[in-house]
């Protein structure tokens, strides 16, 4: 009877010990390894001079939501796509991002690192996008304004 008393301990106790690990959301072509509301918090280690939200969401889509290169938010949207633990994108008129992003998330942060001759970290922590941001946004399609990604 002790026995089985210990045993039962020993499961809850290693129950307990496993729920309390922080989780990595990484896996190779998981469906939503990325997906949530996330706000741009660093950029190369130091806090960004401009505003960047970015929505990816389980199916495949994104919206970034940015204050970059004007006073107003500008909204571009389109698809990503997750090889590995590489993150990559086009956007709706059909132009590819910059560069793809090797990422991390914990849940709570998503630190991306661009994959550029030199690379550019970003981290972002997740959030809700607030809703007069997006509706403040408006579809950018001058080739004047470039997107963040």
């Amino acid at each position: 009877m002790k026995a089985i008393k210990i045993f039962v301990l020993a499961i809850l106790a290693a129950m307990t010990i496993v729920g309390c690990e922080p989780k990595v959301n990484t896996p190779e072509g998981e469906k939503g390894a990325i997906s949530g509301e996330w706000k741009l918090v660093a950029w190369n280690e130091a806090e960004p001079e401009f505003c960047v939200y970015v929505d990816f969401n389980d199916d495949n889509t994104f919206e970034i939501y940015q204050q970059v290169w004007s006073f107003d938010y500008e909204l571009f949207t389109g698809t990503y796509t997750i090889n590995g633990d590489i993150v990559t994108g086009v956007y709706a008129d059909g132009t590819n991002w910059a560069c793809g992003y090797k990422f991390q998330n914990d849940g709570d942060t998503l630190v991306m690192y661009s994959q550029e001759d030199k690379s550019v970290t970003s981290l972002y922590e997740q959030c809700e996008i607030p809703t007069e941001i997006k509706a403040e946004a408006t579809a950018t399609r001058s080739e004047e304004i470039v997107p963040f990604l």
